[in-house]
């Protein structure tokens, strides 16, 4: 009977200190490691935020140039006019800026040549024909036309040789729309957004914008 006493007692004693266990919660050690990992998940969360964030900001940035191209292409077309656009940096924002011919110019008439010389202003062209062929001055001296100054924040843009942007340059990015709606050339030209997220752009010969 007193060993039966014994193991009962024992048993009784290891319910109890099991009992106790459940119940006093987690160790100091276990809650670091579980502070640890909601510390690990919530970087991964941020990260993935950032990321969709980023990506989310860069298309909206592409389909405000995309609008902002287009819609000039049509002012083109509907004006009979050539127009040239300007892509200069600014800080973290792009300055988007249209220009026309000046009103002493006749030279930018003549359509095959515009083509031919891609709206050149000014003089100092390795083709002496392609002087002055859009404006008399450099575009630096010619007054941009109202309501069509734009600032596209958190941007950046850089000239490309060609789809792949094998080559980039330093912006300002510089191209015109010719009075029935093409491009001279095909215009390559990156947009870079936060994260360094970025985007090719081409407007193509017929004058459409693609990415």
């Amino acid at each position: 009977m007193g060993v039966l006493n014994s193991i009962s007692f024992a048993t009784n004693i290891k319910l109890t200190m099991n009992k106790f266990h459940s119940s006093r919660g987690v160790t100091l050690i276990e809650l670091l490691v579980i502070i640890a990992i909601l510390g690990v998940f919530s970087g991964i969360g941020y990260v993935s935020f950032t990321a969709i964030d980023s990506g989310s900001s860069l298309r909206s940035n592409k389909t405000i140039i995309k609008g902002y191209l287009e819609g000039v292409r049509s002012k083109a077309y509907s004006d009979g006019k050539h127009y040239k656009i300007i892509m200069e940096n600014s800080g973290n924002n792009v300055n988007l800026k249209l220009y026309e011919p000046d009103s002493s110019n006749t030279k930018w008439h003549d359509l095959n040549l515009n083509r031919r010389c891609a709206c050149y202003s000014g003089t100092g062209n390795a083709d002496t024909s392609c002087d002055q062929s859009f404006s008399d001055s450099s575009v630096s001296s010619l007054t941009s036309v109202q309501n069509f100054d734009k600032v596209v924040k958190n941007l950046e843009v850089k000239n490309c040789n060609n789809l792949s942007c094998a080559t980039e340059t330093a912006a300002p990015v510089e191209f015109c729309f010719l009075y029935d709606g093409t491009s001279p050339q095909d215009k390559f030209f990156k947009i870079i957004g936060k994260n360094d997220l970025n985007i090719i752009l081409n407007v193509n010969k017929t004058g459409y914008v693609e990415d």
